[in-house]
């Protein structure tokens, strides 16, 4: 049996041996490109991981700044306070209350300025326009209070700072106001506020506005249809004051 030996030249030429090399050529291209694929998503998956775990520990950080801005502003006062404020316990305690409401506001400052428009964010707001408030920064808190009740991400808390603004207004002299945004939360299905609370603070909107018997009727309506509870016994008593008030009108 002879053999025959292939020249260089030859094997070169042959297309077979052209297609054989091509096919390698190839799959050494693929493989090299399955390579970095393969590393790019092992590469976005850690993005993802830790970019998940990083904002984890970002609204962590958030809420836990939330929560003391919360406990500041419900702390207690004590001339004997000291610079630490939980230095009594776990409840902080301030020398006076323009203290605790100043070290609230920084609180609630900083979790706005971190967290903008996100959920902690509007809490956040909304809390700072509380602190506004108690501070005497009125056209600040206003401007806070109706950021929070014009977004249309958390609504229950858009509802809360339309009702503190209601009571703002009544309170400051203009209750026909606070008249409007009351009437307008009551006719809102979306609204979750207790409608039993919202009455109440209607009567009080009409009785600044002289209108004793519209205040009467609201609350009339409220003890119809109310079941009972801590609500029901402040619509009583305020009922009780109006009629025993209007009796003794001339």
């Amino acid at each position: 049996m002879s053999t025959t030996k292939l020249t260089r030249k030859q094997i070169s030429a042959d297309p077979i041996h052209d297609a054989l090399i091509r096919t390698i050529e190839a799959l050494r291209a693929r493989t090299r490109i399955i390579i970095i694929i393969a590393a790019g998503m092992v590469l976005a998956a850690l993005v993802v991981y830790f970019g998940l775990r990083y904002l984890e520990s970002r609204d962590s950080i958030g809420q836990r700044e939330l929560a003391k801005g919360i406990e500041y502003y419900h702390g207690l006062t004590d001339a004997k306070a000291q610079d630490d404020p939980y230095v009594f316990g776990p409840t902080p305690v301030f020398r006076t209350e323009e203290d605790k409401y100043r070290a609230a506001n920084t609180a609630f400052d900083s979790v706005v300025t971190r967290y903008g428009s996100s959920k902690l964010g509007v809490i956040g707001r909304y809390y700072l326009g509380l602190t506004q408030l108690r501070l005497g920064k009125k056209n600040e808190a206003i401007a806070s209070l109706e950021a929070v009740a014009n977004n249309n991400k958390e609504r229950t808390v858009g509802y809360l700072a339309k009702k503190v603004l209601a009571g703002y207004w009544v309170e400051s002299g203009n209750a026909k106001k606070g008249q409007e945004i009351l009437e307008g939360m009551l006719k809102d299905p979306q609204c979750e506020l207790p409608k039993e609370d919202l009455q109440l603070d209607l009567s009080r909107a009409f009785m600044a506005q002289g209108k004793r018997a519209e205040a009467l009727k609201v609350l009339q309506e409220a003890q119809e249809s109310g079941g009972g509870g801590m609500l029901q016994s402040l619509i009583f008593q305020e009922l009780g004051r109006i009629q025993a008030n209007s009796g003794n009108l001339p």
